[in-house]
């Protein structure tokens, strides 16, 4: 690949001092267990391939805080190795590509005997329509939803197809990511990691809470209100796995409930019972007793950790890391951290408008007012550069950067992202051409193993297709484990490209002509010359956009819906 004409820069080193959020609750709930009852019933037992409680050499169960590899609490996994899927609208498990994480994302990753990630799993705990929206909370399916009003509480509630908590209207429907809890009431609630909106077609509900009424003969259970029936054709996971009354549990269905009535599409139940390995555990504080707590479900052992226990509060997100008992699912822990304060983004710029609006690993970021390491400087920025950003979530749900590292080249077997076109493609690989920081590029992209299609399939990667890779940067050449086939091109002199989820958006008087939306933080404006294809244009949707900013106004030439 052609290197950039730029110094190289160490990456800086930033120390910063983790602050606890803390909300004190005083509610206890039932254990999630999984005594076998006969709660199963006829249900039908399935692997899950991933997540809570398939065994394995180590899991980690927490919320996504930055990128270059997958970060999860503060700690850095390999985001090249895993196969990735999620539990979201389209059903559970779908196998999806490694750019469907996004920053505020539960994860549930399953390490091997190398400390790699195996796979890794999507996990929403809400799935359905807005309900009542009150201060700072709203509802969904009945469950209360609250999410930090201030950027510097933690864990901060990040937005992705919404500028923000006021851009939320009653039966809107939305993925909620975040941590479970109980309040000093008793009262299931989430605290939100991260709210995305859907199109209003979806359809799909998925709902987290503690089951009650467990009744083996009917094959139903209540949880947060809702009455679940499963049958034969239910999944429940992880495989073996027993309901019972108290236990954890997500429950995914294809379609609304009818009246207080849930039919199950696949339940989860939230358990290491039968795990063996390293365990790091983020979520809320519950059931504090003596040196005896849970997270997210799952038992803790703090006997060790007297002392960092004794200063613990109900309802306060912390980080476990230790070894789970297989017997009981109980994780012993060896130390207890804070949700991290700050953002950090490695990997090289996509969607570059300006300093002030350009996308690292998919996530929008304002550099307007950062530092600059090592001479650098927000001239030296552009599509193809690798950057270090470390930030904090600012206006309209874009990452406020405090100080940018623009590096010369990625680093040895860094992530990168690159958008480009595709030639000389063969079983195992192809020519990209690209564009970085405005000078023509090339390199040779193999494809990994673990290599995941979006909007479109494998059929589509030929001569001339146009895509977006992420992939392993070797130095000399490029391992895809990600490929995104686009429609859209800077094909003008002073376009822009960018992508990401569509809200606000507003039909013009006469059509097509005049409506307008916005994507991370821009407004589109679309007039008689643009065209929109692959779908219908909506909130919700995901879109890949090529605009002429000007005027005020950014005039979209091409927006192209992804399935």
């Amino acid at each position: 690949m052609t290197a950039r004409p730029r110094p190289a820069t160490k990456r800086e080193t930033h120390v910063t001092e983790h602050r606890l959020w803390r909300w004190i609750g005083a509610g206890l709930v039932a254990a999630a267990t999984l005594g076998a009852c006969g709660g199963g019933g006829g249900a039908s037992y399935a692997s899950s391939g991933g997540g809570v409680g398939t065994g394995g050499t180590g899991i980690s169960f927490g919320t996504v805080t930055g990128f270059g590899s997958v970060v999860l609490d503060g700690k850095p996994y390999n985001s090249a190795t895993p196969n990735y899927y999620a539990d979201g609208e389209t059903g559970e498990h779908t196998p999806s590509p490694a750019t469907a994480v996004e920053l505020g994302d539960r994860l549930s990753i399953t390490l091997d005997a190398s400390g790699n990630p195996s796979s890794v799993v999507i996990e929403p705990e809400l799935i359905g329509a807005v309900g009542s929206i009150g201060s700072n909370t709203f509802t969904v399916n009945g469950v209360a939803v609250r999410v930090n009003a201030n950027a510097t509480s933690v864990p901060p509630t990040y937005y992705a197809g919404l500028a923000g908590f006021g851009g939320l209207i009653a039966g809107m429907q939305v993925e909620v990511h975040g941590a479970f809890g109980i309040d000093g009431s008793g009262n299931p609630y989430v605290q939100a990691t991260l709210v995305q909106q859907l199109p209003s077609t979806s359809t799909a509900v998925r709902i987290t809470g503690l089951v009650s009424g467990l009744d083996a003969a009917a094959q139903s259970f209540v949880v947060d209100g809702l009455t679940v029936h499963y049958d034969s054709g239910t999944s429940v996971t992880p495989s073996g796995a027993a309901l019972s009354n108290g236990a954890l549990v997500n429950v995914w269905s294809a379609s609304p409930p009818s009246g207080s009535v849930l039919a199950a599409g696949s339940i989860r139940v939230r358990t290491l019972q039968g795990s063996s390995g390293s365990v790091q555990l983020g979520g809320l504080v519950m059931q504090l007793a003596g040196t005896a707590f849970s997270v997210s479900g799952i038992p803790v052992d703090g006997s060790a950790l007297a002392s960092s226990v004794a200063a613990l509060r109900n309802g306060e997100y912390v980080v476990v890391d230790g070894t789970v008992d297989a017997a009981g699912g109980t994780v012993r822990a060896a130390s207890i951290s804070a949700f991290p304060t700050t953002i950090e983004l490695k990997g090289t710029i996509t969607g570059f408008v300006d300093a002030g609006n350009f996308l690292v690993r998919g996530v929008p970021v304002d550099a307007s007012a950062a530092t600059f390491a090592a001479g650098a400087s927000a001239a030296s920025l552009g599509n193809g550069v690798y950057v270090d950003v470390i930030g904090t979530l600012g206006a309209s749900n874009v990452v406020g950067a405090g100080s940018v590292s623009v590096l010369a080249a990625p680093p040895a077997d860094g992530i990168v992202d690159y958008q480009g076109t595709v030639s000389n493609v063969t079983a195992s690989g192809f020519t990209l051409s690209y564009t970085e920081d405005g000078n023509p590029s090339s390199a040779q992209v193999t494809l990994a193993a673990n290599v995941q299609y979006s909007n479109g399939s494998a059929a589509q990667l030929v001569d001339g297709a146009r895509v977006e890779i992420e992939a392993t940067d070797s130095g000399s050449g490029l391992s895809a484990f990600s490929v995104s086939f686009q429609k859209v091109s800077e094909s003008g002199s002073g376009q822009k490209e960018t992508k990401g989820i569509v809200y606000a958006y507003t039909t013009g008087p006469t059509g097509q002509a005049g409506s307008s939306f916005m994507v991370n933080g821009l407004t589109i404006t679309l007039d008689t010359s643009s065209t929109v294809s692959g779908g219908t244009l909506g909130n919700g949707v995901h879109v890949d956009v090529t605009f002429t900013p000007g005027g005020g106004q950014n005039v979209a030439s091409q927006v192209e819906i992804e399935n």
